[in-house]
């Protein structure tokens, strides 16, 4: 008997086993059928080209090679399907002295006359190298040299530049006078850099983005610019050498809303500004961690680092510093929360919450002959230095000026001041506010740079009453909003502290006269126009009268437009909340 097998053969499209080999001029579409790009060598999109990339496509690496772009690059990926460059075998990527196991970057040089179309959206880079030890041979993973790029959503790791202390950068950007550099909603984690993760000459913004677990240099430098940072979260990067975390060499920029957290450096403060005018406002700046500081009278600072370098002409730098929560900060030398030397600092309404230094000055540390200090408006509570105990919350070793009022703190006024300088002009301490507790909301517990302050709670509460309507606007450089976004009420007086609390009691709250300015129309037909009587940040629920949600947004600002095409003719309840309060519902009737 015979025994018969049937054969099953399948038919396999061609295209999943496709490759195509690329180098040299590179130009068209690359496309997903083509997929994977295999780089033979390096590659140049000459000026007037265009190289378009498709979602999924993958760019893979076969040696030390780079993309230059002279012309556009428009590589548009999507979450599900970004655009992947990365190294075939990286193999020896770890030795920044060799070219084994990684890929030159990609290059964006001087675009010529007309608009930019250059876009990254959706790509990963990895396993980029500089290499060969600053040889003329290495790249940045990514430099921009000469011209505007907006990159977005896009996701850089497992790439080096450590390669020489004057050129070892992850993302490289030199601009001139015009162009702009923006990053939005990027990720950058799990690189080796000598100088900086992000580097920065000229004006750009960056917005949203996660940079973490970085190691070697600096996390991010801005030289020379105009750099708005804003709601970025930069957490867990080892920052070794005299960068920081942040950190600011000149220029007029913006450091607001981020999150800066768990890093550690060397010397400096997680925020560090030397020269130029820069404000840094309601950012949450705790745990981070200053091992060393201990070279020179400019080292120190755990949470923010204030200094000048200017060659001698200290009076052109000044910074605010307002509504930020410094809280479980360390330095291992002087200034816990914030170390100022030589330069015009104005600090207001911030919270200094257990910091810690091993020497003086746990919250604030002074020094320097041509300072000029503001102190006011702050909440020191539960700070201490290792030498020294907690009273010395603001340790003055020298300044020319400082403002010191209007503060609330556990201990009364009490500052260190150096006997062998000359004692600097302090002004009117009498408003300063002694307690026991300021009766933050959930603070942390202990001044250990252990203890994590990022879930807390910070906010002052209705028991905290010696912060509530004791703070001063008179020259105090007082921002129209809060740490939350809430209105700062610019009457006569102000809440001590970061956050300002809404002076209406919830339970009277009910009206329209108290919270909203109009509803019009009112009856409405599909859309409305409400307008508060005051800045901030609320959300919004439309509910029917059987409690079933209908609409629900959020807005910031007095003014938002409720859009409700399909809502059947009827009586509906608008809700109105902030960060602080719950106001009663306002009866609203549609058409």
């Amino acid at each position: 008997m015979k025994k018969f097998f049937l054969v099953l053969l399948a038919v396999i499209p061609h295209a999943l086993f496709a490759s195509t080999n690329v180098s040299g001029n590179v130009s068209g579409t690359w496309t997903l059928a083509g997929s994977p790009y295999l780089v033979l060598n390096s590659m140049t999109v000459q000026s007037g080209a265009t190289l378009r990339i498709q979602p999924g496509v993958e760019v893979i690496f076969q040696g030390f090679y780079n993309l230059t772009v002279n012309g556009a690059l428009i590589a548009i990926g999507t979450q599900a399907a970004p655009i992947k460059f990365k190294m075939n075998d990286t193999t020896g990527w770890s030795n920044d002295i060799q070219m084994a196991g990684g890929w030159r970057g990609i290059q964006f040089q001087a675009f010529g006359a007309g608009i930019d179309s250059s876009t990254l959206d959706y790509c990963i880079i990895q396993d980029a190298k500089h290499g060969l030890n600053g040889n003329a041979n290495g790249k940045n993973p990514l430099a921009v040299t000469g011209r505007s790029l907006k990159i977005t959503n896009c996701e850089f790791f497992h790439n080096q530049s450590a390669a020489n202390q004057s050129d070892g950068k992850i993302i490289s950007v030199y601009l001139s006078a015009g162009q702009l550099f923006e990053m939005l909603d990027c990720k950058v984690h799990d690189n080796i850099t000598r100088i900086a993760s992000v580097f920065i000459n000229g004006k750009a913004n960056l917005t949203r983005n996660e940079i973490h677990h970085n190691i070697g240099g600096g996390t991010f430098w801005a030289i020379l610019g105009a750099v708005t940072l804003d709601n970025n979260d930069f957490h867990h990067n080892k920052n070794n050498y005299d960068l920081a975390t942040i950190k600011i060499d000149g220029g007029k920029n913006m450091v607001i809303r981020n999150k800066i957290h768990h890093n550690e450096s060397d010397r400096m403060g997680a925020i560090t500004c030397t020269m130029g005018k820069t404000t840094i406002e309601s950012n949450l700046i705790c745990n981070n961690f200053t091992v060393n500081g201990n070279c020179g009278a400019t080292d120190g600072g755990g949470a923010i680092h204030l200094s000048h370098n200017n060659n001698g002409v200290w009076d052109s730098t000044e910074y605010i510093v307002r509504n930020n929560v410094m809280a479980n900060n360390y330095c291992a030398f002087y200034g816990g929360g914030i170390y100022v030397y030589d330069c015009k600092a104005n600090i207001a309404n911030n919270h200094f919450i257990n910091n810690t230094s091993n020497y003086g000055g746990p919250a604030v540390y002074v020094i320097g002959a041509q300072s000029k200090i503001l102190l006011k408006n702050n909440i020191f509570f539960g700070n201490s230095a290792t030498m020294g105990g907690p009273i010395n919350d603001v340790m003055l070793l020298s300044a020319n000026t400082l403002n010191f009022d209007y503060n609330w703190s556990e201990y009364p006024y009490y500052l260190t001041v150096s006997t062998n300088l000359p004692i600097p002009n302090i002004g009117d301490t009498s408003h300063n506010v002694v307690g026991n507790n300021p009766n933050l909301n959930q603070p942390t517990l202990t001044n250990s740079h252990l203890e994590d302050a990022l879930s807390k709670n910070f906010n002052i509460t209705v028991a905290s009453l010696g912060c509530i309507n004791t703070g001063d606007t008179i020259g105090a450089f007082i921002s129209a909003t809060d740490y939350l976004g809430n209105a700062r009420f610019q009457g006569n007086k102000i809440e001590i502290g970061a956050f300002e609390t809404d002076k209406m009691s919830p339970e009277n709250v009910a009206t329209i006269e108290d919270i909203v300015e109009s509803i019009a129309p009112n009856p409405f037909y599909q859309t409305c126009q409400l307008n508060l009587k005051r800045e901030g940040v609320y959300s919004l629920k439309v509910i029917d009268l059987f409690g079933r949600q209908i609409l629900e947004s959020k807005f910031l600002g007095r003014q938002t437009t409720l859009f409700l095409p399909h809502l059947a003719k009827g009586i509906y309840l608008l809700e109105i909340e902030s960060p602080n309060h719950k106001f009663k519902p306002i009866q609203v009737n549609s058409l």
